[in-house]
């Protein structure tokens, strides 16, 4: 026990170590909302599952799109629990569009036709990716590589267009693919490695890859598109039935930023029918809302608060408490009021005043991946937060971060 203890207080720090100053500390923390997660805690922490997969699935707009947030709660979380797989992978590259650094996705024929999640047209049918390509011909080599240390693969799932699925050839064999539903097709590999060159033939549109193991451990599937709301999900046909062939056991759902910018009048049954249909595919799934730090959009030449995010984290905050559903709040963990100015002064907000550099986003990671290691340890029980009388503001100023990479920003 002492040596557990002495790991967490190890993890524990690394993570707080790793932080911006100028957050709210003491709000870095998931609230309940009256929700049980003991099962999700018991099966984590039941040694003797030898080969269990623990699922996360973390939906997000253009915050979620480099991949940078949940990348930082994987690895978090694979380091306790074990490294299932890399998870899933989107061709948002092959679809024109950014996607993260740690994983290539290429084709050797030109691509015929590929939609995005807010293209005015979709010439290629849309999944729950939020992208879709079809390649040119009759056949292509699908060229594959995990990039990160640890994520080498031996099964494969490829996501395409409903009933047509894609036959796969790997050296000149044909690889036997188990139909999973319409919507997906699992092949397992002659063996395991960080590289694979598939040879597809099939005219249905790809939606996605998942790369899995055969270690125990978590997945995170993360789904991100520039630009999404609630509402563009759940306009994506059998979207739910989708995330289903996942098989997760927590959906972490990061919107609001882009219903701030728009109209977010319907939000509260946006979130209420994206929950209701994913728990309806997937009855035992837990999930976590996370809200939007604070934003400012442009006036005149300058910039103002952008005053409908704190209307938009309002109505998530009350969705939560009145529907039972954790949420952290990233608004108040940020900073709250004031924030978007000290993590643009640190460097730690792009100068679009939307989006973060590199840097944020992994702090933001790390401060999500750090309130979700509290509670599925036990060092936190996921009560309601009560704010310090002195904490109303950051401790103190945001400080320039040492590195400025802003790749895979948009």
């Amino acid at each position: 026990m002492a040596h557990i203890l002495f790991a967490l207080a190890l993890l524990s720090g690394a993570l707080a170590a790793a932080q911006p100053v100028g957050i709210n500390s003491w709000a870095n923390h998931i609230v309940l909302n009256g929700d049980n997660w003991d099962d999700i805690i018991a099966f984590l922490n039941n040694h003797h599952r030898h080969h269990y997969k623990f699922t996360i699935v973390h939906i997000g707009d253009s915050h979620v799109q480099p991949g940078i947030i949940s990348d930082e709660v994987r690895r978090a979380l694979q380091e306790r629990y074990g490294n299932g797989g890399r998870g899933l992978i989107s061709p948002l590259a092959l679809a024109g569009t950014n996607e993260p650094s740690d994983y290539l996705l290429k084709s050797s024929a030109p691509i015929a036709a590929a939609s995005r999640l807010l293209s005015s047209s979709r010439p290629a049918s849309m999944g729950m990716t939020g992208v879709a390509v079809k390649f040119s011909g009759a056949s292509t080599t699908l060229s594959i590589k995990a990039k990160h240390p640890g994520d080498d693969f031996y099964r494969i799932t490829i996501f395409h267009t409903p009933s047509s699925p894609f036959a796969v050839e790997q050296n000149g064999m044909t690889v036997k693919g188990k139909q999973r539903s319409s919507h997906a097709t699992d092949f397992v590999l002659e063996g395991s490695a960080d590289t694979a060159n598939l040879r597809l033939s099939g005219s249905g549109a790809l939606y996605g890859v998942r790369l899995l193991n055969s270690h125990r451990g978590v997945v995170l599937d993360c789904i991100g598109n520039n630009g999404a709301t609630y509402r563009s999900y759940l306009n994506i046909d059998n979207f739910a039935q989708q995330i289903a062939d996942l098989e997760p056991q927590l959906v972490i759902i990061s919107l609001g930023t882009n219903e701030a910018y728009g109209t977010f009048g319907n939000i509260t049954a946006n979130i209420d029918q994206m929950l209701t249909d994913i728990r309806r595919q997937c009855p035992r799934v837990k999930f976590l809302l996370t809200t939007p730090m604070e934003t400012h959009k442009r006036n005149g030449r300058g910039y103002r608060v952008q005053s409908n995010v704190a209307a938009v984290r309002d109505i998530i905050l009350a969705y939560g408490k009145s529907h039972h559903v954790p949420v952290w709040d990233f608004y108040q963990v940020a900073g709250g009021a004031g924030a978007a100015n000290r993590w643009l002064k640190a460097r730690y907000m792009k100068t679009d005043h939307l989006h973060l550099t590199n840097d944020g986003y992994h702090s933001q990671g790390r401060l999500l991946a750090q309130a979700l290691m509290r509670l599925l340890t036990g060092e936190d029980d996921g009560s309601d937060i009560v704010m310090p009388i002195n904490a109303s503001e950051p401790s103190e100023p945001l400080e320039p971060p040492s590195n400025t990479n802003e790749k895979n920003g948009q």
